[in-house]
């Protein structure tokens, strides 16, 4: 078998490799589902080089999820050590 994916395209087309007969023509759904999530259907819709627009939607996402995981974890140690420090002090 011999799968061809087509890059302008969200679809592929999957030979039989001794004789080149037709075995299946499908629509990639995950290959669209996978550019939505990364962002770089924007790059091609708006037709960027070097995929741009996924490099700094990616690097904003990342530095996100970074900041939540950060105050999350401040939000859930702070009041701890609030109440440590008061029971200490009494």
């Amino acid at each position: 078998m011999v799968k061809f994916i087509f890059i302008d395209h969200f679809w592929g087309i999957q030979l039989d490799g001794a004789t080149g007969q037709l075995l299946h023509i499908e629509r990639r759904n995950s290959d669209i589902i996978e550019n939505i999530h990364d962002g770089s259907i924007l790059d091609y819709y708006f037709g960027t080089t070097d995929e741009q627009i996924k490099l700094v939607y990616t690097s904003v996402m990342g530095l996100a999820l970074f900041t939540f995981t950060i105050t999350g974890f401040w939000l859930w140690y702070g009041p701890k050590r609030m109440r440590k420090k008061t029971i200490n002090n009494m």
